[in-house]
């Protein structure tokens, strides 16, 4: 079946990610890579909004709706990116969510709309990047800790800040991942800053670097077999015995 439509989210190209309370914040960055998809042009009637094509009556009154057998060829297409947004917008969210813009035909008040309810106004706003900051200056990687794991959770605050508009610069991202790591990736992270294009590195370059550092440590050192452990624990045992 072509086309797509309110459902559960997919591998099919065509369908949009599905909103459904919980995901606003990784549903708002799907959303607007799969709008601009569509065409840019789409994605700038939710940026910078539409109104329908309006005039003003032959007796001078007050604006009103312009017919459409009177609007003209580019009039048309401004209607048809906003209706495809709109489109897109109704499509990708849940029978709950559905209700809060159900009455709208304006993708940027649709927008706005789901926004405002998941992420409130910019008082709620500030407080939840106060909150993310917080965290962003406080997590460290744990001692035992998967460095992919550790990645995931920064990345996640930097992300949900990028949404609510205050993004980290990748100077930041970089100097907070190195400056977090326990004292077994001290080489690595004196090895990189020591790097003539260090400056010039992606933080995702960073990551990429790192888990390849900790994957050949963990192949270099691997964990002691089971058995060895058993036969220190053996020899002990019997250590104990002869000292009574």
């Amino acid at each position: 079946m072509s086309g797509f439509g309110m459902g559960k989210e997919g591998a099919s190209s065509v369908r949009p990610p599905l909103l459904t309370g919980d995901n606003y914040s990784s549903w708002k960055g799907k959303m607007e890579a799969y709008i601009c998809q569509i065409h840019d042009r789409a994605w700038m009637a939710v940026e910078d909004g539409y109104a329908p094509p309006m005039m003003t009556p032959m007796d001078g009154g007050e604006e009103v709706l312009k017919p459409k057998a009177q609007w003209s060829p580019g009039e048309f297409i401004d209607s048809m990116w906003n209706n495809k947004a709109i489109h897109a917008i109704r499509c990708a969210v849940s029978e709950n969510q559905y209700k809060l813009i159900q009455i709208t035909r304006i993708a940027k008040e649709a927008w706005d709309i789901l926004e405002v309810a998941h992420e409130g106004t910019e008082v709620v706003k500030d407080s939840k990047l106060q909150v993310l900051q917080t965290r962003f200056e406080t997590i460290r990687m744990e001692e035992h800790e998967h460095f992919n794991d550790f990645q995931v959770r920064l990345m996640d605050i930097v992300n949900q800040s990028h949404q609510l508009g205050d993004p980290y610069s990748d100077r930041r991202i970089k100097q907070k991942i190195m400056r977090s790591l326990p004292e077994r990736f001290e080489p690595k992270v004196t090895a990189l800053e020591e790097n003539d294009t260090y400056k010039e590195m992606k933080p995702s370059e960073v990551i990429g670097r790192l888990l390849a550092y900790e994957s050949r440590k963990a192949t270099t050192s691997p964990p002691k077999k089971k058995k060895d452990i058993a036969l220190k624990t053996s020899k002990m045992e019997e250590e104990e015995d002869d000292s009574y």
